[in-house]
């Protein structure tokens, strides 16, 4: 096993306690190689510099151990209910630092920035600002007291620490869905193809092959909405005084689970009868337009 892969599957275990940071990594390597002097520097060689990647690594990691964790030992197909709830409680197991694992899901991979224009003008006008300086109360004031600083020497320092250009704060609102979509995924897998023989090929009304239809992506939309919704129970402050490291509200999650199972599944039943009900017109229109061509063949025109 590679060195990355062994640093990460030792510190699965330590999330409950250290949460999903670059320490959590850093300890996981001392622990698999104490003779490592320079952690920080292995790290950053295997994961990256700074704190954004590997915390991602961490947060990935986690997630592929949670889809194994949705199956069970059984070689058929497994209850839906089931497999969602072992999910939501691989889930609550990183107690509290499960915010965070949403945090580095929501974090994206670099900052955009956009060029500083350079305007003489604007500097201009900005070095005859005079900023007065912070206030310090009269015990500490030293016997020089600070001169103002001008506004164009405070966005001189903003340049310099920026590298010359603008930070765009930005989130990524897709990372939670896709993490609820690839759950929603394997769910649905573990639901209706485990154990199935594989080969059949799905074919429409008028027997021609097809892929995926419309229900396939309705489902795994459905689901992951449904999972999210009832995940985000685990998401709520603990209690004053708690030190349990297994989320408090997983019964609650859980409960929220059932009852988001049942109105997916009664909405999934209303579009399935839907479209048994379009399935019956198509062939309506199809035994009409048939019967129709051979009473015009009959008749000769």
């Amino acid at each position: 096993m590679a060195l990355r892969q062994q640093i990460l599957s030792s510190a699965l275990p330590l999330l409950p306690t250290h949460s999903f940071t670059r320490s959590t990594l850093s300890q996981a390597l001392r622990s698999l190689k104490p003779q490592v002097s320079n952690s920080d520097g292995v790290i950053d060689t295997i994961f990256g510099n700074g704190s954004v990647a590997p915390s991602r690594a961490l947060v990935d990691a986690w997630q592929e151990e949670g889809l194994r964790a949705m199956s069970s030992s059984k070689e058929t197909k497994e209850d839906l209910g089931d497999v969602l709830k072992r999910r939501i409680t691989y889930s609550a197991g990183v107690g509290e630092h499960l915010v965070e694992a949403y945090a580095n899901l929501t974090t994206p991979s670099s900052t955009p920035s956009i060029p500083l224009p350079s305007i003489p003008i604007l500097r201009t006008l900005l070095s005859t600002v005079k900023i007065p300086p912070s206030y310090v109360p009269p015990a500490l004031q030293p016997s020089n007291p600070p001169t103002p600083t001008s506004a164009s020497s405070i966005l001189d320092q903003m340049t310099n620490a920026t590298g010359h250009r603008i930070p765009l704060s930005s989130i990524n609102p897709l990372g939670p869905l896709s993490y609820a979509w690839r759950i929603a995924d394997e769910a649905l897998f573990l639901n209706e193809q485990k154990g199935k023989v594989q080969g059949s090929v799905r074919r429409g009304y008028w027997n021609e092959p097809t892929g995926p239809g419309p229900e396939w992506y309705t489902k795994r939309i459905g689901l992951s909405i449904v999972y999210l919704a009832s995940e985000s129970a685990l998401l709520q402050p603990y209690p004053v005084g708690s030190t349990t490291t297994m989320n408090p509200y997983l019964d609650k999650s859980l409960a929220a689970l059932d009852t988001n199972l049942e109105r997916y599944k009664s909405i999934l039943s209303s579009l399935e009868r839907s479209e048994e009900n379009m399935g019956d017109v198509a062939n309506f229109v199809d035994y009409v337009a048939r019967s129709w061509g051979g009473l015009i063949k009959s008749r000769y025109l």
